[in-house]
């Protein structure tokens, strides 16, 4: 993706944002700029120049919140796109869609998910703080994720450019292709959907995005970061962050501020078609 294709998705991924930061608005509903998204709000004021996705979280009570609002109030222009409004999508987060746009990316181009240009919305849950059920835990999650991506007609190894590299990542996921052989997308989905907040009426010292697509416990965000936020400028709008956002980054990225080598700066969605 050229550099002037990049900006214009980054610009329609903002428009999104802002769709989303008004459902909340009006509805006393709580949300931060998330992962990468914040990162680029700290230390670029905006999209981190190479980036080409939006990300937003929400503790468990308010993205469920959201959901149930979001199918009433978005603008007709977007679409809520979870495991209930579209049966080909496999994560178990939601992404808000501009419709008559594209985005294809390669690990989802072989499914029949809508593929318009996104913002995701993360879901935070507690992380319990007893090793041997976090070890359970995460166990279970990760195969009902995979086997969910499998499901639908993933293929996560199309990130890779090496026949070698595809290799090893798709073998890696014969577990959970046999897995998805022998359940169904509903039964997994609701194994999924009551794992996930079974442990948010316990205190903890961390919470925890478990749905995204990167490895489980990549995200594990002391409790503190999100006790309360406030708002810093992205691009042209007043967006909400934790307060600490200085301590949530360094979990994540360590030395935040410190740019990636240049041959680390690209874009994470590898994508093979767009339209904006």
């Amino acid at each position: 993706m050229d550099n002037e294709t990049l900006r214009k998705v980054q610009l329609a991924q903002l428009e999104i944002g802002k769709e989303i930061k008004r459902v909340c608005d009006e509805n006393g509903i709580k949300y931060f700029l998330d992962s990468g998204t914040l990162l680029g709000a700290i230390r670029h004021k905006g999209f981190i120049p190479w980036d080409d996705d939006m990300d937003m979280g929400m503790l468990r009570e308010d993205y469920e919140r959201f959901i149930e609002i979001a199918r009433k109030e978005l603008k007709p222009e977007y679409f809520l796109q979870t495991w209930k409004t579209d049966k080909s999508y496999p994560y178990a987060f939601a992404k808000i869609r501009k419709k008559g746009t594209v985005f294809i990316e390669a690990v989802s181009q072989k499914t029949n998910a809508h593929n318009e240009i996104f913002v995701d919305v993360f879901p935070y849950d507690i992380y319990p703080d007893d090793e041997t059920v976090r070890t359970k835990l995460t166990k279970k999650i990760m195969l009902l994720k995979y086997s969910l991506w499998m499901k639908d007609g993933m293929t996560p190894w199309l990130r890779h450019k090496s026949v070698l590299d595809r290799l090893l990542v798709k073998a890696k996921y014969v577990p959970h292709y046999f897995y998805a052989l022998t359940h169904s997308r509903d039964a997994m989905i609701a194994e999924y959907e009551k794992l996930m907040p079974m442990h948010n009426a316990e205190t903890s010292k961390y919470y925890v995005e478990q749905s995204g697509g990167t490895p489980f416990g990549k995200w594990i965000i002391p409790t503190e970061c999100f006790k309360d936020f406030i708002e810093v400028k992205f691009e042209d709008t007043m967006f909400l962050v934790p307060e600490k956002y200085d301590l949530y980054l360094k979990t994540v990225y360590g030395d935040y501020m410190q740019l990636p080598p240049v041959e680390k700066r690209g874009n994470w969605h590898q994508i093979v078609e767009v339209k904006v």
